[in-house]
């Protein structure tokens, strides 16, 4: 068998010592990293409750609250909620979708979901909208139940926050409630015509988002579900009290009148807080926990943010069991993790383990691939559909094409008119995704007119791309890989336009594809903008650091481009900056991100289907990461020889199988480590692909949505592989010559990046290596690329010296605050590289 050598670059001394500070740095400050939990979720069960509830004076019904998991929570994971049993809404247009914050005041018979901070809350440990009472209301004095000093004009209830020793006034509420009226833990939902809904997506906030709830894993708390139904009236009510709903079932609600009594203010009344659901929720451990508790030296696993969710199970459930290896997994983008693999100063390495999908290559160590998870990458996706006066939507079901795939790549749409002033390369094309006609073909349920225009009045707005990677990212470079392996993507990329006549961008013609991370290329200026210079389509391009970060804004309802604003007060002299834009919600939300299939399941999120190839008739097929198209997937995969690691193999994928399919290796040295390492690593292998860890489910171990269990092969892969890295009996490979020069962003695989055609050459879709294949000497390798050219670039003359500069002044701070007791902590073993290198830099 041929053993494939490809010589892999690794970074100069300063360029090392700084890649090592901006990790630190990002272990800190990135946003909830050191604070998350080690696990997604730890239920087994879904919790339902079903009681006797009292509707007025009417008598009792039966009705069930059922939530979809109530335990090991992680910050901002969104729970699905149902019930039976209700009065039906009415006023409200009923259609299953989050909140919609336009008309819920005046909804009559609504449900009222709360996060409350106590398992067993009053009123007052609600986090709830302060704004939501009508001020003038009587309603207080009308309920016969009221208790006397609760009564008033406008009376609700004062909140109590868990950080603040005295209560919040009546009108007052928390900063972190959010800048939206339900922004906060707070959610107005209506009940269907039958009395039942399902699908209603709550999402909670931990006490690091949610100071004023406190909720973590030493504080439990409760969601409280309540249905606001008719009061009992004293006798000297006012007539509104036994009036009766205004409005029909479902709506339309045209009216400014309403019932105020079977209005969402009317929550707090003893005649509804008496029907309340109170189901308690708790946030699984920080992994400081288990570091804190643990005395054994602590092994990193760097890399693969694919990986996250799953090792917070994994991790979690190893910190209870003292025969199992302490892990702590440093997420990193994975060519960081490689490099870092690869690297050494003086005798110690970046890192002894790495998590990727694409192998470790030009190791001066022998390394072994051991597969331990299966996921996907996928476009997880926010998008409303507000079409005249008809009931507004979510949509659920979008297709995406490799070739519309690669114009959101290339920023190849308008984005909007600036300022009056069109882009003059791409003015000819569509505005945005939703004005192509491609994207119109290949989507006919959207809604459009007859001339096959969008009529989605959300489709106004030009800040509408998808939200791309800029740090390298495995999931990111395959994702690009599928784009490549499609011949239709790659003409349109080379320059010929799509049979609509949308063009590449030409800054983008003759990009090296398959590519880890997304460029900004287009620095076209509009003039005379009020805010100052910045490229338009860089201004309206939606960027994230991460697959994480992508997700997370959808579930923030805040966009990631750039607006021109004007700050002053109306009538003031104007002051334009640059700033976010303001955050959309139901069902103004327009929102696409590359992330991954676990993220999105995690958040709540629906997923493009991707085509994965032709029907019979010829017709395309469209396939979802469902965990049957993902398992086919793994089915159809080219084998490197060199690694032992697989890809989805393009050119034989099956219709039915979902080509953003992700298998996750662990690489570590099969030589060269200390026993007690090597030790740890291969029973952390064992461990992973072990049944408890392979096997969906909701309990501490398993699996959580978004991964697939590996196939019975790849599991004897990874024990045999695991026998091998605790032998550490392994030859360096004498022939293999060290890291000298800084790696490629396509990363050190075994292939270089395809090229794009350019105009009038024969393009041809990317290869898929074969497991035999050797590059030859003479294979080009991958050129280094910047995120953008500082030398002209807005962007990048400043944001990456921020960026140091930050990693630098926490580097100050780690060693005292948080690893000084904790010798053998992994990024303590980092910091000490840093150290050496840095040293050496000077010398």
């Amino acid at each position: 068998m041929t053993r494939r050598r490809t010589t892999t670059v690794a970074y100069p001394r300063r360029a090392s010592a700084a890649l090592v500070l901006a990790i630190l740095a990002a272990l800190v400050v990135a946003p909830g990293i050191a604070d998350r939990p080690a696990t997604a979720e730890l239920a087994t069960a879904a919790r339902e409750q079903t009681r006797q509830i009292q509707r007025g004076d009417k008598g009792p019904q039966t009705a069930t609250v059922r939530v979809s998991t109530t335990e090991g929570l992680i910050n901002r994971q969104v729970l699905r909620l149902s019930w039976s049993g209700l009065v039906p809404s009415h006023r409200l247009p009923i259609v299953t979708v989050p909140q919609n914050e336009a008309v819920p005041y005046t909804m009559e018979y609504p449900v009222v979901i709360l996060q409350c901070s106590k398992p067993e809350p009053a009123r007052e440990d609600c986090y709830f909208n302060r704004t939501m009472a009508n001020d003038s209301s009587n309603a207080s004095y009308w309920d016969a139940l009221q208790p006397e000093q609760q009564r008033g004009l406008g009376w609700r209830p004062s909140f109590r926050a868990a950080n603040r020793e005295t209560p919040y006034a009546p009108t007052e509420q928390p900063s972190d409630f959010g800048t939206s009226n339900f922004a906060g833990n707070t959610m107005v939902e209506p009940t269907g015509p039958d009395g039942t809904r399902s699908d209603v997506r709550f999402e909670v906030r931990d006490q690091v988002t949610t100071p004023s709830l406190g909720c973590s894993a030493s504080r439990k708390c409760s969601l409280v579900v309540i249905p606001v139904m008719e009061l009992v009236c004293a006798p000297d009510a006012a007539a509104p009290c036994s009036a009766g709903p205004t409005g029909p079932v479902g709506g339309p609600n045209n009216s400014p009148e309403y019932n105020e009594t079977l209005a969402p203010g009317g929550w707090a009344l003893e005649s509804n807080w008496r029907n309340r659901f109170v189901v308690p929720i708790e946030f699984a451990p920080a992994d400081s926990t288990c570091a804190t508790t643990d005395p054994r030296p602590q092994r990193a696993l760097v890399g693969a943010e694919t990986a996250d969710l799953a090792l917070r199970r994994w991790t979690q459930a190893m910190c209870v069991d003292r025969e199992a290896p302490r892990l702590a997994h440093v997420r990193q983008s994975e060519e960081v993790a490689r490099n870092l693999l690869l690297n050494r100063s003086g005798e110690e390495y970046g890192a002894d383990a790495a998590l990727v999908t694409r192998p470790v290559t030009g190791s001066p160590r022998p390394l072994a691939h051991a597969p331990v998870l299966a996921t996907g990458v996928a476009v997880a996706f926010a998008v409303d559909v507000r079409v005249g006066d008809d009931a507004p939507y979510e949509l659920r079901d979008l297709r995406l094409s490799p070739r519309l795939l690669a114009k959101l790549m290339t920023q190849s749409y308008q984005g909007t008119f600036f300022f009056n002033q069109a882009h003059p390369a791409v003015s000819a094309n569509p505005v945005t995704l939703f004005h192509d006609k491609e994207f119109l073909a290949l989507n006919p349920d959207y809604p459009q007119d007859a001339a096959g225009g969008p009529t989605n009045g959300n489709n106004a707005s030009g800040s509408q791309g998808l939200t791309v990677i800029t740090n390298d990212s495995d999931a990111y470079y395959e994702l690009t890989r599928y784009v490549t392996a499609d011949p239709e993507a790659v003409r349109w990329l080379g320059g010929e336009a799509d049979e609509y006549g949308t063009t590449v961008n030409p800054v983008y013609r003759g990009t090296p594809f398959p590519s880890a991370r997304f460029e900004l290329r287009d620095e076209w200026v509009p003039e005379g903008v009020p805010c100052g210079p910045l490229p338009g389509l860089t201004r309206v391009q939606h960027v994230a650091p991460s697959l994480e970060g992508g997700i997370y804004s959808i579930a923030d309802s805040q966009g990631l481009n750039q607006e021109c604003v004007n700050t002053s007060p109306l009538g003031e002299t104007p002051n334009w900056v640059w700033s976010k834009p303001n955050r959309q919600y139901f069902p103004s939300r327009v929102y696409l991100t590359v992330t991954s299939v676990a993220y999105a399941e995690a958040y709540g999120l629906p997923m493009a289907r991707l085509q994965s190839g032709r029907g019979a008739d010829g017709q395309r097929t469209f396939v979802g990461p469902t965990p049957a198209a993902m398992a086919e997937a793994l089915r159809h995969m080219v084998v490197d020889d060199s690694s032992g690691t697989r890809r989805v193999d393009h050119a034989a994928l099956p219709a039915t199988a979902y080509p953003g399919t992700l298998p996750i290796y662990l690489a570590v040295p099969t030589a060269g480590l200390p026993d007690d390492a090597a030790a740890d690593y291969a029973e952390f292998v064992r461990r992973a692909v072990s049944a408890r860890h392979q096997t969906l489910g909701g309990a501490i171990g398993q699996l959580p949505p978004g991964y697939l269990p590996l196939p019975d092969d790849l599991r004897r892969q990874a024990l045999t592989l695991a026998d091998a890295v605790a032998r550490q009996a392994a030859d360096p490979d004498p022939t293999t010559p060290p890291p000298t020069t800084p790696a490629a962003n396509g990363g050190n695989g075994t292939q270089p990046p395809a090229s794009v055609p350019t105009p009038g050459s024969t393009p041809s879709p990317s290869p898929t290596p074969k497991a035999s294949v050797t590059p030859s000497a003479g294979t080009p390798q991958p050129q280094v690329r910047a995120l953008t050219r500082t030398d002209t670039s807005a962007l990048g003359a400043w944001a990456l010296p921020a960026v140091l500069g930050t990693g630098l002044l926490v580097l100050l701070v780690i060693p005292f605050v948080l690893l000084a007791a904790q010798p053998d902590h992994p990024v303590r073993r980092l910091v000490r590289s840093a150290g050496r290198v840095l040293r050496r830099t000077g010398s």
